[in-house]
């Protein structure tokens, strides 16, 4: 199936009911953007939930092949809760200036919001996509500036042009992890996964301090916070599984047993759970498979709302 290609501009800043200039909160695998023909998106294979566009005609993309350091999840009764910091502002940072919206500057406390102005608001750029997750947003390939070819046409991608979107720069510069589902072509995996590996073995960005094979020791969501340097879903699940109020790692192999998490093992070709390749042991947890050789299964409704 082709992707679709669709024109528009990154947008950082929004505005109020009252017409007030207000901020939103990207991360480093998530980032508002404007259509120029909206209608477009209607041509994507939509799962359960519509796109929905803010008050600036813009809808919240999901890079298709990364997952950034969290900045601001929201892990049920924990509330919001983050990934180590400076690095995943790193990576929202590192999002940013590839999609040329530098300078931004951030609210205080807290340096999540987006404080306008931003000068830069509105850096033309454009996406490929084929569908809209559970959630409504658009699944994407996206890139920096405009494309060769008129809006709304119809494209195969392959791994050159690939190599040239933000999704590939996160990965190749270190700033996020691989997160393959199987919406997406193997050819492509191929691409991103190498390009993972080869920032993982020159040390660059998050990698050094990664712990997702070598194990971590939480006991809450505050140790996450502070040393979680994780494959991104791990720490997503670790925080939801503290946010019920669990004081230890004790039983969080059969809480996650219980959510049937499936994926596809890619050496052995399984067609398992997420907790196959979860071990706790003396109060660690590590993922016991490198995550570039996992593909997750997509949610296909909201009663499965993994993400």
């Amino acid at each position: 199936m082709p992707f679709v290609v669709i024109k528009g501009a990154f947008r950082v800043v929004s505005r109020t009911k009252s017409g007030n200039e207000t901020g939103f909160e990207p991360d480093g695998d998530s980032i508002q953007f404007r259509p120029d023909k909206p209608k477009l998106l209607d041509r994507l294979e939509r799962l359960s939930s519509a796109y929905r566009l803010s008050a600036v005609g813009s809808t919240q993309l999901r890079f298709e092949g990364i997952d950034a350091l969290e900045l601001h999840f929201a892990a049920g009764k924990a509330g919001l809760t983050h990934q180590p910091r400076p690095l995943a502002d790193r990576a929202r940072d590192h999002l940013v200036t590839k999609a040329g919206l530098d300078p931004v500057h951030y609210t205080p406390p807290d340096n999540i919001r987006v404080k306008p102005p931003a000068i830069h608001d509105g850096a033309r750029g454009y996406i490929l996509s084929r569908s809209l997750e559970v959630h409504g947003r658009p699944v994407s390939f996206v890139f920096a500036g405009d494309p060769p070819e008129k809006d709304g046409t119809e494209v195969q991608l392959h791994a050159p042009r690939l190599e040239t979107s933000l999704n590939y720069e996160m990965l190749e510069s270190g700033n996020a992890y691989p997160l393959f589902y199987d919406t997406l072509f193997a050819d492509l995996r191929t691409a991103l996964a190498s390009a993972a590996t080869a920032a993982s073995q020159a040390g660059r960005g998050l990698w050094p301090k990664d712990e997702t094979l070598k194990g971590l020791a939480p006991k809450s969501v505050a140790d996450l916070q502070a040393s979680g340097v994780v494959f991104p879903k791990l720490f997503r699940r670790l925080a939801e599984f503290f946010g019920t109020g669990a004081k230890s790692l004790t039983k969080f192999h059969a809480w996650l047993t219980e959510k049937k998490e499936r994926v596809l093992d890619l050496d052995t070709t399984n067609n398992t759970h997420l907790d196959t390749y979860v071990a706790v042991h003396d109060g660690t947890v590590k993922l016991t498979k490198d995550p570039g050789r996992l593909v997750f299964v997509s949610a296909t409704s909201k009663s499965n709302p993994w993400v």
